[in-house]
């Protein structure tokens, strides 16, 4: 190689996992953050219950890919072990309870927990749900395995709202900041 010769950049390549979550509705807003803040190839790992939440076809607005359904015709493209070596960093953004207890027992019963148990990157967690399931003993278990197992679960923020059902104001975890999920991304990006 020439000294004048310069080599192609490679860009990071952050693959976000999307779970049935009522805050999948603000994952475009992270989206558009990360590709603003951090110039990489971003792709979105949906579960089935993720789409009926936002369809797939909104996310695509926000990613250079998005990945959804369980179709055994995409899987010469989208196979979980190709998935895995296309990717550097995954974040599970958000990750529900089934999807954290799912992991946390070393199952695979669908395309993104395939994807995680397969994965050789860093894996963060974003969890969401209700206050009662995040303060359950099954959670505290489920999360401290994850952690064990070299996995990285983020600390949610809590956020309160109006429950409808309910009457009243309630508090659960969330997530975090963008700000906070843009600098943790870099962080393992190193």
């Amino acid at each position: 190689m020439k000294n004048d010769e310069i080599l192609p950049q490679i860009k990071p390549r952050i693959l976000i996992g999307a779970t049935g979550s009522v805050d999948i509705t603000l994952l475009p807003q992270y989206l558009a953050a990360i590709k603003a803040t951090i110039d990489c190839t971003l792709t979105v790992l949906m579960t089935q219950p993720a789409t009926t939440f936002l369809p797939a076809s909104t996310v695509a607005l926000y990613a250079d890919r998005v990945i959804s359904g369980e179709m055994p015709h995409d899987w010469p493209t989208d196979k979980p072990s190709r998935i895995v070596a296309d990717h550097d960093l995954m974040a599970v953004l958000p990750a529900t309870a089934n999807t954290l207890a799912t992991v946390a027992c070393g199952g695979a019963p669908n395309r993104l927990t395939t994807v995680i148990l397969a994965s050789t990157f860093p894996v963060l967690f974003f969890p969401v749900m209700g206050s009662v399931m995040w303060e359950k003993q099954a959670t505290r278990r489920n999360i401290n395995q994850l952690r064990d197992d070299g996995y990285h679960v983020i600390e949610p923020m809590w956020h309160e709202n109006f429950d409808v059902s309910l009457q009243r104001r309630v508090g659960h975890p969330s997530l975090p900041e963008i700000e906070t999920v843009i600098l943790l991304l870099k962080q393992h990006l190193r």
